[in-house]
């Protein structure tokens, strides 16, 4: 793709320099592409939707000589001071070039390479209509930051979070998790209790639980992932 299309629009533009630099690049490097162990997942067709600063662009993932279409994504740099940069992905698939999407290494690398371009208050939002785990947690009361999704965002600096599991009009697309950065220490502060006090309530209630299956099979590892994050924050 001619790098000329992950030009910033005016609307970006009015960003400081520092932020217009910071996802300017980001795109650019999209573009040319991000390596995840055997495959390379890359940006095509950016360009903006509407006059706000809004970015439309599709994920490629390409995997010796198969190439798939992997995922939609927005994004919106923000613009200061009132409103902070926010990324969605959606439309994901769950396999494509032959590699499954959902827990490989693409999906790790892909989230650590996007985050990059949000600071303190970014938020993101992550569709996971075909992430079962995710899915399937989330409907059976799985705090948000130990579901499989949530505690890959928690991970990487992400301590608010909603559920989006019912669309309130007639824009906002599918079910997707949002995970939002803190905007100062006292912020993170306060989001860590929260957090800390969902997560040792469900461990509790859930100790009554009689599941099997799959289901049984995603509590266990959702406890496992409470007990590391309790660790942590104890810590």
């Amino acid at each position: 793709m001619n790098s000329k299309s992950a030009k910033l629009n005016p609307e970006i533009e009015r960003l400081d320099s520092r932020d217009a630099k910071t996802w300017e690049e980001l795109l650019l490097e999209a573009e040319s592409g991000i390596e995840a162990g055997d495959a390379r997942a890359y940006a095509r067709n950016v360009k903006p939707c509407g006059p706000k600063g809004i970015l439309n662009l599709e994920v490629y993932l390409r995997d010796g000589s198969a190439e798939e279409h992997l995922l939609c994504m927005a994004l919106f740099p923000g613009r200061r001071p009132h409103y902070r940069p926010w990324m969605e992905l959606f439309c994901i698939r769950e396999a494509a070039a032959g590699v499954s999407y959902f827990g490989s290494e693409v999906e790790d690398k892909l989230l650590e390479f996007l985050c990059a371009g949000l600071g303190p208050g970014g938020k993101i939002f992550v569709e996971y209509y075909y992430d079962r785990e995710t899915y399937c947690g989330l409907a059976m009361g799985f705090p948000p930051a130990i579901t499989r999704q949530g505690y890959k965002l928690f991970r990487l600096g992400f301590t608010w979070f909603k559920d989006w599991y019912f669309s309130e009009g007639g824009h906002e697309g599918g079910q997707k998790l949002q995970g939002e950065r803190p905007l100062d220490e006292a912020a993170r502060r306060k989001h860590m209790q929260r957090i800390k006090t969902e997560v040792e309530a469900f461990l509790e209630r859930s100790e009554d639980w009689k599941l099997e299956g799959e289901a049984l099979e995603y509590l266990l590892r959702a406890k496992e992932r409470a007990r590391e994050l309790l660790a942590g924050i104890d810590s």
